[in-house]
């Protein structure tokens, strides 16, 4: 397994239970093809994601997202949903057909970026956060561009 993604499985173990804690942002699960395609954040944060599950990404350097280890030169990776694979356990599984959490896994000098996307209103937007606490934990919302 790739050690983002055993990362991002410490991090996101309790994630059942906290999905129901979601509060005001609750989450939608979403089909494969809801996701790819090219999102836009609000202050020139950019993913184009593709079938074959990877993406490409730029502006993640942007205020909001500084802290998160993301580098501001243009970076690519994979792409998965979360799926549980115990009562208390998610992993991000790039079979998964559908999912409301998508596990992202940077590639080179962006490979520390801790990030990670919540499904959200109703599938029209994505919240890039660092908290399975908190879906739009970082305060930036992307949507999908036409």
């Amino acid at each position: 397994m790739h050690r983002t993604a055993l990362r991002t499985l410490a991090a996101l173990a309790p994630f059942l239970l906290l999905t129901a804690c979601a509060g005001s942002q609750p989450t939608t699960t979403v089909a494969a093809d809801r996701i790819t395609g090219n999102w836009a954040g609000p202050h020139g944060e950019k993913f184009t994601f593709a079938a074959d599950r990877t993406f490409t990404a730029s502006g993640l350097d942007s205020k909001n997202l500084a802290d998160s280890m993301c580098t501001e030169k243009p970076s690519k990776g994979g792409w998965a949903f979360y799926v549980a694979t115990s009562k208390h356990t998610e992993i991000s599984d790039k079979t998964a057909k559908s999912g409301s959490w998508i596990g992202l896994s940077f590639d080179g000098s962006a490979e520390n970026c801790r990030i990670d996307l919540a499904v959200v209103d109703g599938g029209k937007a994505l919240c890039a956060t660092d908290d399975p606490d908190a879906p739009c934990g970082l305060d930036v919302k992307f949507t999908k561009e036409s």
